[in-house]
């Protein structure tokens, strides 16, 4: 099933801003008339879900879960969801990214997490700790790979396309953010990264990690 060129939370804003629009043409109220449809051409721009296909796809290999800029590659622990030493991946996305989120990896959601918390800037420090979050726990053959989407400073929702025991394919719509926002990836250290900081990546398509050994 092919997924709508719009994200779906868009057309509840976008359709009745058309609508109202096309009344307030036929009031002559023609300043007011176009407030309503630039507002109606942004919601369009920024609910765009651009359909994606992975650049390298496959068993051993992981890619971006969300469009923006790679702000940090490190290690780390994560004992909750992935129980030790793992490296992380944090991708801040901009405002005028597209903000729909991807599954890295083919396989089953094996559970999910909100956690209630701040607003604060997407791209400030201990952020993954302190704002409001969802986790996204993924198995594929043995492997188990989480994404975080944490909400930034203008962002007050944070949507879930899936659910626990879904199984899902690489690259498959997941969930989105909105208004500058932030995703990160953690993954085993049987994966090595093959990004660098600073680089620009696209949900569905960029390839994050590749299990080592595998070309």
């Amino acid at each position: 099933m092919k997924e709508p060129i719009i994200a779906r939370e868009g057309l509840r804003i976008i359709v009745p801003s058309l609508v109202l629009s096309a009344v307030l043409l036929l009031g002559k109220f023609f300043f007011l008339t176009a407030l309503v449809f630039c507002f109606a051409l942004f919601c369009l721009y920024f609910f765009r879900n651009p359909r994606r296909r992975p650049a390298d796809a496959g068993a051993g290999v992981l890619i971006s879960p969300a469009d923006g800029t790679v702000i940090d590659v490190s290690d780390m622990a994560e004992e909750e969801f992935l129980g030790g030493d793992v490296t992380r991946i944090a991708i801040f996305m901009s405002p005028t990214d597209v903000h729909v989120n991807r599954a890295p990896c083919a396989g089953r959601v094996v559970s999910m997490k909100h956690v209630a918390g701040r607003f604060a800037m997407a791209f400030g420090k201990d952020i993954e700790l302190k704002n409001e979050r969802n986790f996204i726990l993924f198995e594929n053959d043995g492997d188990r790979i989480l994404i975080v989407q944490i909400a930034g400073f203008l962002a007050r929702r944070i949507i879930s396309y899936v659910k626990p025991d879904q199984r899902v394919t690489q690259g498959q719509a997941v969930g989105m953010i909105a208004f500058g926002s932030r995703v990160d990836i953690y993954f085993c250290k049987g994966y090595e990264p093959v990004v660098d900081l600073h680089a620009k990546v696209k949900a569905g398509s960029t390839v994050l990690a590749r299990k080592k050994g595998v070309q």
